[in-house]
C-alpha cells in the first residue's frame, strides 16, 4: 500500500492560486495562548488555503476560524461571509506590527 500524504501535501501546495483582496476576520490565539480577533485581507487564495498578514502570530499547527467575505462585498454583514477552519503551515515576521500566516484549509 503506497503512503499518499507526500503526493497529496505537493498537490495542495501547489493549487492554483487567486491574488484578491477579499476582506478576512481571523480569530484564533497568539503565541501566549491570548485569544485574538483581527480583520485582515488575503494576499493570496486557493481552494487549499489562504495566506494573510495579522498583528498577532499564532503557533505552527494552530486552528484559526477565518471568516471570509466576497472581494466584491462591500461591508462585512454577518452572513455574507464565509467561515473556514484554518491550520496554520507557516508564519513569518513582517516588522514589528505585521506577521505573514499562511493556513491550510482542514476538511
Amino acid at each position: 500500500m503506497q503512503d499518499n500524504t507526500s503526493e497529496r501535501l505537493r498537490m495542495n501546495r501547489s493549487a492554483r492560486r487567486i491574488r484578491q483582496n477579499s476582506k478576512l476576520i481571523i480569530d484564533g490565539q497568539d503565541l501566549l495562548g491570548y485569544p485574538f480577533t483581527e480583520d485582515a485581507l488575503t494576499f493570496d487564495i486557493s481552494a487549499s488555503g489562504v495566506s494573510f498578514y495579522i498583528k498577532n502570530r499564532p503557533w505552527i499547527e494552530d486552528s484559526l476560524e477565518i471568516t471570509i467575505y466576497p472581494a466584491e462585498a462591500r461591508d462585512t454583514a454577518y452572513l455574507s461571509g464565509r467561515k473556514r477552519r484554518g491550520k496554520v503551515v507557516r508564519t513569518g515576521i513582517i516588522s514589528e506590527d505585521k506577521v505573514f500566516v499562511a493556513a491550510r484549509f482542514e476538511n
